[in-house]
């Protein structure tokens, strides 16, 4: 096993399992950093035999897992009809829907759970609003780990049409948005497992995608995402810090870039708090309202993730709030978009690349903005999971 992580105020202290699985240092309490390669060109950093998040394997701090690539990339699609539509010079769509189960928490999920393996924690668990537990089911099942997944009821739609597995138990929570994680927490320590994961384990997966796109679009200026908490630019920044220390011909993206983060009106709290110069938002502050439009944007991460967010995001980063009437209007000419890419979306089970698709339909770009959108959804299923497969805890 080898974790390349080490705390740069006590280089000479190897971190001890305990440490790696809190990313943090036990003597300083000082964040660790992944050990990188000496500059070299960026060819180097690529392996093409492998998918995300697998592709860049200096750039991921756990051993490689065969068991856990899916040998898929995303495809960046260049959209020509999005460029004319927003009179702007590039836009590129990063296909995240090839993954494993179709979203970009497909990579935070194949290195946590890579991690886990690699550390010795066989009993963990996650909590979530759908998307992020079918992708660490997928991968549990796959590394030999078993992951236990609490989501809300309401959301129960998400996990379509999944088997049972007693290694992989679902059980569904009937408390509100904002109790979700505390409620998850205390059953999953009564049940003695381990909860997943401290924010910079989940920020690891989602760097690839710095890698990504300054492969394919290395002059992008403006990188699009619908959000709920914030994790996937998060991680972004990590990835291109990364690459900005090691890559020999840095430039375009890891130089000169931003952020345009979308989300639903009725769940926009960080929208709400960006554009209030808001710096902390507290759990009565949350905006999660019971009937969401977009269920699996139900997000209590802002409390830990806006204070990260104003201080690791560039300059000139937006936040917009998207109405659910402008989305609904606006969907034949993203559904026109998306086959002109060759993405194929249920609209049905997954909203959020048409959230942010919308949004940047109704914003006013730069002419000479050049474009990267992440798109990412979930695997289409043909009907929901029934009681066979999860089980209620009341709270």
């Amino acid at each position: 096993m080898t974790i390349r992580l080490f705390c740069p105020q006590c280089p000479d202290r190897t971190p001890a399992t305990d440490d790696l699985v809190r990313y943090a240092c036990g003597d300083c309490g000082g964040r660790l950093e992944l050990r990188l390669p000496a500059p070299g060109p960026f060819r180097d950093l690529v392996d093409e035999s492998r998918g995300l998040p697998w592709r860049y394997p200096d750039l991921i701090p756990v051993d490689y897992e065969p068991a856990l690539d899916d040998g898929v990339a995303p495809r960046v699609v260049r959209s020509t009809l999005m460029e004319s539509h927003l009179g702007v010079e590039e836009v590129w769509l990063v296909d995240c829907t090839l993954l494993g189960t179709g979203t970009f928490k497909d990579l935070e999920a194949a290195v946590v759970l890579a991690a886990a393996k690699q550390l010795g924690l066989h009993d963990v668990s996650v909590h979530s609003t759908g998307n992020t537990a079918l992708a660490y089911r997928h991968y549990a099942i796959r590394a030999g780990v078993s992951c236990a997944s609490y989501i809300p009821e309401l959301n129960l739609g998400k996990l379509g049409d999944i088997e049972a597995d007693p290694d992989q138990p679902i059980y569904t929570l009937t408390c509100d948005y904002a109790h979700l994680s505390g409620e998850a927490k205390k059953a999953a320590a009564a049940a003695g497992r381990h909860h997943l994961a401290p924010i910079d384990w989940k920020l690891e997966g989602k760097a690839a995608l710095a890698s990504v796109i300054y492969e394919a679009a290395p002059r992008t200026d403006t990188i699009v995402q619908t959000v709920a908490g914030g994790y996937g630019p998060l991680g972004y920044e990590v990835g291109f810090h990364r690459l900005a220390r090691i890559v020999e011909e840095p430039s375009g993206v890891l130089t000169d870039r931003r952020y345009l983060m979308y989300q639903p009106g009725d769940a926009d709290t960080l929208t709400w708090a960006w554009q209030n110069d808001v710096t902390e938002v507290t759990q009565d502050e949350l905006r999660l309202p019971d009937e969401p439009y977009e269920p699996t944007l139900q997000s209590t991460n802002p409390v830990a993730t806006l204070p990260q967010l104003r201080r690791e995001l560039p300059e000139g980063t937006e936040l917009h709030s998207v109405d659910a009437e402008d989305v609904e209007g606006l969907r034949p000419v993203v559904d026109e978009i998306l086959a002109e890419a060759g993405i194929a979306l249920d609209y049905t089970r997954e909203k959020s690349a048409y959230i942010s698709l919308a949004g940047m339909l109704k914003s006013r770009l730069d002419p000479g903005a050049r474009v990267a959108v992440i798109v990412s959804g979930s695997r289409a299923f043909q009907a929901p999971a029934g009681l066979e497969v999860t089980q209620r805890l009341e709270s």
